[in-house]
């Protein structure tokens, strides 16, 4: 039974409120929302439109009811479509799919009523599960990292799909006085191309905004849960074989280690690992580097990953005192964490806690001793949705189980968050010192940023300053440290950079095949320690964005990088002198959208590059069979050209194809070949997952590395994996 009969929903203001109803029986999870005590509960319904327009009611409609029993909180819904005879659109049956390129139903919650961090649930019409964080107040969307413990059922027809959910009060993490939590639902009807939600969201916010969420009013909140245990245990066996280093040619290892989450109270988490192991990872997708400074790839493990925002929200993306890929790496080679615990979560409803404290073995072959790495972080709640940080985190080195006083860096500060509560201002201000052996002056950093956003318009504002010893050995501060290759040495230079950035949106009318089309600037200026200029960037892009989804995407820019030293471009005979250069550069840009079967984008570029040219082709092209199976091949080509003679030419060529099976959704086949030129190197990365039961799994990896020159084998190596999740239910 796809249809029943309930009251609705009602609405205090621009708010709409939604009273839950308890059950006094066991629901069957089966996406049929059929049994007695959901034809009686509130309904969530009368959904309006957030795309392509946010002032009208939803075509397709969706309508939720909300249960609860002293252990799980049950949602159901609805929901109903124009299309009968046309498939859904469902990019794969892998879990954490993006909820904007898929047919989906979507439950935003925030348990503390603070609109500042919540979870993510998400089903698609085939039972598909996605889940994340959110922080922030949820402007910059949802964080598709974390991974709770919940159940879901869909079933399918001709008119409707529905859905049945299960989460756990275990998995939600509330505290039982809390009569008020905040709430939105959203529904993603790709075929009929409209993204809608129960509590209105404008056009140019995220779904995930909270502040904007609805909110579900407990005439008595439930009970928190007496105790919330799990343990996952994980065991590796694997073999390697090394082609280039005959010493180590083959080599037959094993590890075995142990995760564990403790609920201490019901919103404060204690996670606590031996032995992590990575293996399963996906591999990063690799660039064709070009660059003066360092390139940021994203966090991939999952020890670093849950309920990370506390740590990786610190400074901004230029300015990152805490930068988790440095533990565990030396030169990008693994390096073994030998334990590691953190404790996060809400102390209550005005103060957050995080304390992460990671231990590496040393590595005599990388001549890398043994480090702690520890991060703490308190969080204080002001004025609504601002917030205020400080932080403290210490990398030391350890010798015998002793730690090495004159061995170590600290890096402390305080971070201000400023979020509206109508969430059309925000901003970031901190200030942060560094703390080394050598006592050194000038160690600061500090930033401050403000930016309005509207349906149509934003602005920002921001200004970052470092100091040349800013030293933070687990951050990420790429423009701080600048290569002398005369000397085969890296120099630290302070700077000040200044950033103004933002767009205007023209929205076309409801009959028009345009979405929006309008312009988009951005402008950096940088000068040194000394206030004087180093180098700018202004750059302005005009945007066109069609009801399809696909854009067009036309961008000039002009700057004047500096080399503060000479620097060379991996293929070039001689490195280029310091000084300033003018840089011009074109870009087109075509995103076809992934509605349809067939989908990709394209990036051309031509302009200067120091003495010469610089030519980037980028494409990416897809082709999925229906929810079972895509395809992806991309490309990328650089070409540096009408240089002097004596410095000659050079192209490079990174060629990427990643093919991905879905079997079902708990069995999936990955297999993604990168070769890359630059690198000299032909990388094939094949992984086999099987979920055996919830949050349970089962890997098999095999990975080669050949030259791209002759093809000759480097490495081989195949890793079998087995993580089993005990408790938590």
């Amino acid at each position: 039974m796809l249809f029943g009969i309930g009251f609705m929903s009602v609405v205090v203001g621009q708010t709409p409120v939604l009273y839950p109803s308890p059950s006094e029986t066991p629901l069957l999870i089966d996406g049929f929302p059929n049994e007695p005590a959901w034809q009686d509960a509130q309904e969530a319904a009368n959904f309006r439109m957030h795309f392509p327009f946010d002032s009208l009611d939803a075509v397709s409609k969706t309508s939720v009811r909300v249960l609860y029993d002293k252990k799980f909180l049950y949602i159901s819904a609805i929901c109903r479509h124009q299309h009968e005879d046309k498939s859904y659109i469902v990019q794969s049956l892998k879990r954490d799919f993006d909820f904007d390129e898929n047919d989906a139903f979507g439950i935003y919650i925030n348990t503390i009523n603070d609109q500042t961090n919540g979870l993510y649930f998400g089903v698609n019409p085939f039972g598909v599960q996605s889940d994340g964080i959110i922080d922030d107040g949820g402007i910059k969307g949802v964080e598709l990292n974390w991974d709770g413990l919940w159940m879901a059922e869909v079933q399918k027809g001709k008119k409707a799909w529905s859905v049945e959910i299960a989460i756990p009060l275990k998995t939600i993490r509330f505290k039982s006085n809390q009569s008020q939590w905040r709430i939105n639902f959203a529904r993603n009807d790709r075929v009929q191309n409209e993204i809608s939600t129960w509590a209105p969201i404008p056009r140019g916010y995220k779904l995930s905004v909270l502040s904007r969420a609805g909110i579900l009013q407990w005439e008595k909140p439930p009970e928190q849960p007496i105790s919330n245990i799990s343990v996952i245990p994980h065991f590796s066996v694997g073999s390697t074989k090394d082609f280039e280093n005959p010493a180590k040619s083959q080599k037959v290892w094993q590890i075995t280690g142990l995760d564990a989450k403790v609920a201490v109270n019901s919103s404060l988490n204690l996670d606590l690992a031996i032995n992590p192991d990575f293996s399963q990872v996906e591999v990063d997708q690799q660039v064709i580097d070009l660059q003066r400074f360092e390139i940021f790839f994203p966090e991939r493990r999952l020890l670093f990953l849950e309920n990370s925002d506390l740590f990786a929200n610190l400074g901004n993306s230029r300015i990152r005192p805490f930068f988790s890929r440095r533990i565990g790496n030396t030169n990008s080679t693994p390096v073994p964490i030998l334990f590691g615990a953190r404790l996060s979560g809400n102390l209550d409803n005005n103060w957050r806690l995080g304390i992460m404290s990671i231990q590496t073995k040393e590595d005599q072959e990388l001549d890398s001793p043994s480090n702690n790495y520890s991060v703490a972080t308190i969080q204080r709640k002001l004025f609504n949705n601002s917030s205020l940080t400080g932080f403290l985190m210490n990398r030391q080195s350890v010798q015998d189980y002793y730690l090495f006083q004159h061995d170590y860096n600290r890096v402390a500060g305080i971070e201000y968050d400023l979020r509206s509560k109508d969430a059309k201002w925000n901003g970031k201000a901190f200030f942060h010192r560094a703390f080394t052996p050598q006592n050194f002056k000038n160690a600061n950093a500090y930033s401050a940023k403000l930016r309005y956003r509207s349906s149509t318009t934003t602005l920002f504002l921001g200004v970052d300053h470092t100091d040349k010893n800013y030293i933070t050995d687990i951050g990420f501060v790429p423009r701080l440290y600048h290569s002398d290759e005369l000397t085969d040495s890296t120099i630290r230079v302070g700077y000040t950079h200044f950033r103004i950035n933002g767009h205007y949106r023209f929205f076309a009318k409801k009959n028009s095949l345009i979405d929006f089309w309008g312009p988009t600037f951005h402008s950096d200026f940088y000068i040194n320690a000394q206030a004087k200029y180093q180098e700018h960037r202004n750059e302005i892009t005009f945007l066109l964005r069609l009801k399809n989804t696909s854009s067009f995407e036309l961008l000039y820019s002009a700057g004047s990088p500096m080399l503060l030293f000479p620097f060379t471009l991996k293929g070039l005979n001689f490195p280029f002198p310091a000084g300033n250069y003018l840089e011009k550069t074109f870009e087109l840009h075509y995103d076809t959208g992934k509605r349809n079967r067939f989908f990709g984008e394209v990036n051309l570029s031509y302009g200067n590059k120091f003495l010469g040219n610089r030519f980037q082709v980028q494409t990416n092209w897809n082709y999925r069979y229906k929810h079972y199976a895509v395809l992806g091949i991309n490309l990328e080509y650089d070409q540096l050209v009408h240089f002097p003679e004596a410095y000659g030419e050079a192209s490079f060529t990174w060629i990427g194809s990643k093919f991905e099976i879905s079997f079902n959704r708990n069995l999936f086949f990955t297999t993604f070949i990168q070769y890359n030129t630059q690198k000299n190197n032909f990388n094939i990365n094949s992984k086999l997952n099987w979920r055996f039961k919830p949050m349970s799994d089962l890997f098999i990896v095999y990975t080669e590395n050949y030259t791209t020159q002759n093809l000759s084998v480097r490495n081989r190596a195949l890793v079998l994996k087995l993580d089993y999740w005990i408790g938590g239910q």
